[in-house]
């Protein structure tokens, strides 16, 4: 039987601790590829619907939505969401005890239809710009332990980073070269000793610094005691399990959820207002063009046009599904934009709030 002990503390510390941004751009969050034995259409719409599930979690940064009563619906008709989808046979590695070949499915779904459905329920929704996450974990196994990193634990990286994947939540591990080893050691972690922690952290610049152990006793099963660092907030909790793979499987979906409901927008702050957004420094219409795709990207956007071209000065007119301040620090979040000033609110005929910021010339994809 699995027990648990899920202790969450959520605690806002003033003036804690801060790393540089390290926003990661997740691609694929709309797309799912699955291992299936063949091409008929009862196992094509099995994988649709398991596809479906896995998406509405990298999206909405959770699986609220799935128990919700109001999604039983579209899990079973999770057809009309697909935009398209492709078989793939990919050979196998020697290693593998398979076939030669390997038959996969590859499913993209609607974004939009994908979104507005999880808007409509009132879900957030988490776009592809995301936190990084730094792991600092140190592996206890009947008071055997090991710092988790490639070289000394390359199993339990390889399945933290699975189930990363499954939330689309981008995490690092701290390579514990000799650099990190002068830097830290296991006791800091056990004893969480965050100056040295820190001090090694900053090397890798993530935006969210999560600290714990998993700790395996034969006939006692398995805990995580875990703490999460980022943007003045600290989270605490333990849980306990029957299983290794059930404690990973936790700490990560539950990173997932408290990242999520920092950066993803509910639907419920939804205030559908206007405001002009300047950019300064956009010489050429590459740039005005790479400007305006990043801007309709964010999940606080609606719609996005060019309003205004003075010069190297561009203004946008953005129609916004959420406040001012959710665009504010979504921009803040990112390495793209960088504000001028303050917020300007223009009195003359119809009220509007005008944003300043310059192009800086990073993290913008083609």
């Amino acid at each position: 039987m699995k027990l648990r002990n899920f202790l969450p503390l959520l605690l806002a510390v003033a003036g804690a601790w801060h790393l540089p941004a390290g926003a990661v751009i997740v691609e694929d969050l709309f797309s799912v590829e699955l291992p299936v034995a063949d091409q008929t259409t009862a196992l094509r719409l099995e994988s649709f619907s398991q596809a479906f599930r896995q998406v509405v979690v990298k999206v909405s940064g959770s699986d609220d939505a799935l128990n919700s009563p109001a999604f039983e619906r579209p899990i079973e008709r999770s057809a009309r969401y697909v935009k398209q989808f492709r078989y793939i046979s990919r050979e196998q590695s020697e290693d593998e005890d398979l076939e030669a070949s390997r038959l996969y499915l590859r499913i993209d779904f609607d974004q939009q239809l994908i979104e507005s459905l999880l808007r409509e329920h009132n879900f957030p929704v988490w776009g592809r710009e995301r936190p990084s996450s730094l792991l600092v974990i140190s592996y206890d196994v009947n008071e055997n332990i090991k710092l988790v990193a490639d070289d000394s634990t390359p199993d339990l990286v390889e399945a933290l980073d699975r189930a990363a994947s499954v939330h689309a939540v981008p995490v690092l591990f701290p390579l514990m070269d000799l650099a990190d080893i002068s830097l830290v050691k296991i006791s800091d972690i056990v004893s969480r000793q965050y100056d040295n922690i820190y001090t090694m952290a900053k090397r890798y610049a993530p935006d969210a610094l999560l600290v714990g152990q998993i700790i395996g006793r034969s006939g006692e099963g398995w805990q995580g005691d875990w703490e999460v660092r980022f943007a003045d907030q600290i989270f605490k909790w333990k849980h306990r399990a029957s299983s290794k793979q059930d404690v990973i499987d936790q700490v990560i979906r539950h990173l997932a959820r408290i990242l999520a409901l920092e950066y993803a927008l509910e639907d419920h702050r939804r205030v559908e207002q206007s405001l002009l957004l300047s950019v300064s420094a956009l010489d050429g219409i590459d740039k005005l063009i790479k400007v305006q795709k990043y801007l309709q990207s964010l999940n606080a956007v609606d719609s996005v046009r060019v309003a205004m071209v003075n010069r190297d000065v561009v203004t946008y007119r953005l129609k916004l599904r959420n406040d001012p301040e959710d665009l504010q620090r979504l921009i803040e979040f990112g390495e793209v934009l960088e504000q001028e000033d303050f917020p300007q609110l223009r009195t003359q005929g119809e009220e509007q709030i005008i944003l300043n910021y310059s192009f800086i010339d990073r993290g913008v994809a083609n």
